[in-house]
């Protein structure tokens, strides 16, 4: 039985998995690379999570393994970093993966000189060379034996590395794309640029862009499955809005069609977990049919943001269910019992992938007797199964058929009260890790779902959980009057990363809008002028991913690609230009619109690549809506008009309460306002259904 090494006196779930491996790791930090100095030893670094598959595999093969763990500790400096915690460092060093290797992904795997500066790169390996992979093991003697015999080579690729590196960040603000493992193949789908010029300008040029990215994301489209491109593949719930906000802009039918498609076929298969609820990270296949089990909170709270527009978009009861499954699945297995929300849920549990989410239809008909039938005929639970001898349920039905529109939600009662036996039943076995640290950036991405759903729903359940994440990040991840990004057991740490401070901003923003409390307006403005402060680039404009003062890293990472979720640039852009509008904050809006120029060589590259932006970039080139109300809050048309502007999608819209009406009879009345100009007053909701639904201002 191994001992334990330094990693147990850390406080990362990931770190303490690996706190008794026979490798001698170190923590992230001085006393490691001081170590590597003193001894004239690379550094293997190892970044991962703690609900990784195929980190806990490189684990099991080889970092608990004794031969490979003493050559380790005889020629080498081992690091682990949790990516989660330590986003900085992962950024840098998988960027620096992507242009050695030409792809990434975790567990990620550098050999570096002892001043941090990589000359390998590459991801998982197995501990002896299998599925055309090198043996990890043999790689690593093979770079002890370099470092021993031809260390000038290694430190001149070094140094190139680096060069590169930051030559990289310099010229384009951003070493992209670093999204590990997303397939990228609409690149080569349209020839089609977009002209060059200033992007918000009134030449337009800005809807070239819009366009571009839609017949892009278009030409990737998967006709019967929905999303895009193949295997692997990602609901990406960011692109989709983006989508959703282009049919709002030009009334394109055809990008409603890709986000009705994705979400209901994505919804309809095993992906979603039909008797717990909440989607897994990814699909395996280009069917949604066999995902790779991880739960992540940020999915769960994009996709509940994507239902809810579409909800508000058609109006169908069965999308605001779904938004309905993914809280309560939030609320019952991610939830601390203070109110925050908890980061993953692995994807293993007894050390295979998958097995708490699989049935036989013999432990269908133990758990449901007489009704097993039709739940394994309606959800796909054969004697073959469809992952290792098992099923995965899933809504039986082909996309283009309607059998499984009846098996939507709202469920038959039958059905519900089958579901709910099984998931009872489920819950008695061994369940999955659950990664319990709190992150800031990732509760900002809950909150603002959640607030959101609850101001479209007229839900206050919604907003009760909203409002108590957003409490216990305010009291606890605020140390000092100094944000931070993680939170486990008592333990605050890592002074907050750009993400968080646009993550945070942007649930405050929401919980504005849904309440109309001028608290949370009033600390997003604080937050988003702490955020300039600290993350601003004078030069390159945009945000560091860094702040002023933090670790030297040997770059200092900006990232602009929305990979798994929205850059941390998208999101604080986006963030200022709503402020501008709320608090009528021309400097604010100014940073916002040169972060957008700054960015416009990357977006016109690779628009896929910059959805979230690209919504930004609508707003900003006009598409931005006030929706001004004059009146007391507690007046009953004032009350009338403020619900039933809620209910509509309008996704560049706002409310401003304006306050008691000094004229005009005391009769409260709404102005819209946009593109610089507003309408005639407002003074009742029918002449507010007019303006809002045909586009037409009053006059």
């Amino acid at each position: 039985m191994a001992g334990e090494n330094r990693l147990i006196h850390e406080k990362s779930p990931y770190l303490l998995q690996h706190a008794r491996n026979p490798v001698d790791w170190y923590p992230w930090g001085d006393e490691a690379f001081e170590q590597a100095k003193a001894l004239d030893r690379p550094i293997f670094l190892s970044i991962g999570y703690s609900t990784c598959h195929w980190c806990h595999v490189m684990a099991r093969e080889s970092f608990e393994d004794e031969e490979v763990a003493a050559y380790l500790n005889a020629n080498y400096v081992a690091i682990k970093v949790d990516r989660e915690e330590r986003p900085d460092v992962d950024h840098v060093y998988m960027t620096v993966c992507q242009m050695l290797t030409g792809s990434g992904g975790w567990p990620l795997s550098i050999v570096m000189t002892p001043d941090k500066k990589p000359f390998w790169a590459g991801t998982y390996l197995p501990k002896g060379s299998k599925f055309g992979l090198p043996g990890f093991l043999d790689v690593l003697r093979v770079l002890a034996e370099a470092w021993s015999g031809e260390r000038e080579t290694l430190i001149e690729q070094a140094e190139k590395i680096t060069e590169a590196l930051r030559r990289s960040v310099d010229e384009a603000g951003d070493a992209e794309p670093a999204a590990p493992r997303v397939p990228e193949k609409s690149e080569a789908q349209s020839p089609a640029r977009a002209p060059e010029g200033p992007i918000g300008s009134p030449e337009g040029l800005h809807d070239s862009l819009l366009e571009l990215a839609f017949r892009r994301f278009r030409s990737a489209f998967d006709e019967e499955y929905g999303g895009f491109g193949g295997a692997p593949k990602f609901p990406s719930p960011h692109n989709l809005m983006f989508l959703l906000q282009y049919w709002k802009k030009t009334g394109d039918k055809r990008a409603f069609e890709m986000v009705d498609t994705t979400l209901g076929t994505a919804y309809a298969g095993g992906i979603y977990d039909h008797i717990g609820f909440g989607f897994f990270r990814y699909s395996t296949d280009s069917k949604w049919m066999v995902p790779h089990f991880e739960k992540m909170l940020y999915d769960n709270a994009l996709m509940m943001m994507a239902f809810t527009d579409i909800a508000q978009a058609t109006q169908k009861s069965s999308y605001r269910e779904v938004v309905w499954e993914i809280a309560s699945f939030l609320d019952r297995e991610m939830k601390s019992p203070e109110g925050a929300f908890y980061t993953a849920i692995d994807a293993e549990s007894e050390g295979e992938e998958g097995k708490y989410y699989l049935w036989t239809p013999e432990e269908i008909k133990k758990v449901l007797g007489k009704d097993a039938g039709a739940f394994t005929e309606a959800y796909g639970i054969s004697e073959q199964g469809n992952f290792r001898g098992r099923s995965i349920p899933h809504l039986v039905g082909s996309p283009k058929d309607g059998d499984r529109q009846a098996l939507l939600p709202p469920r038959a009662p039958a059905m519900e009260k089958s579901r709910k036996k099984l998931l009872a039943s489920r819950q008695e076995r061994v369940r999955p890790h659950t990664d319990d640290k709190v992150l800031t950036s990732l509760n900002g991405l809950a909150i603002a779902a959640l607030a959101r759903a609850s101001r479209a729903f007229n839900d206050p359940d919604y907003l009760d959980m909203a409002r108590a994440s957003l409490d216990f990040i305010l009291e606890n991840n605020v140390k000092n009057g100094e944000l931070h990004a993680r939170y486990r057991k008592g333990h605050v740490a890592h002074k907050a990363y750009l993400d968080d401070y646009a993550f945070l901003i942007w649930a405050l923003i929401e919980m504005h809008q849904t309440t109309l409390e001028t608290s949370y307006l009033e600390r997003a403005e604080e937050f988003a002028r702490q955020m300039v402060d600290k993350f601003w680039d004078e030069r390159g404009k945009g945000f560091f991913l860094t702040s002023t003062g933090a670790e030297e890293l040997i770059v200092r990472p900006k990232e602009t690609y929305d990979g798994a979720v929205p850059s941390g640039n998208s999101v604080a852009t986006m963030d200022l230009l709503r402020l501008a509008h709320l608090l009528e904050a021309q400097d604010l809006e100014e940073l916002a619109g040169s972060t957008l120029e700054a960015m416009a060589p990357q977006i016109r590259r690779n628009p896929m690549a910059h959805a979230h932006l690209l919504s930004a970039l609508d707003y900003y080139a006009g598409g931005a809506q006030d929706i001004r109300i004059t009146g007391r809050e507690d007046d009953p048309t004032v009350q009338a008009m403020v619900n039933y502007v809620r209910r509509l999608y309008l996704p560049n819209a706002q409310i401003v309460l304006e306050g008691a009406v000094e004229d005009d009879g005391g009769r409260p009345r709404v102005v819209i306002c946009q593109r610089l100009r507003c309408g005639a007053p407002i003074y009742s909701v029918d002449e507010l259904q007019v303006a809002l639904m045909t586009g037409r201002p009053v006059t």
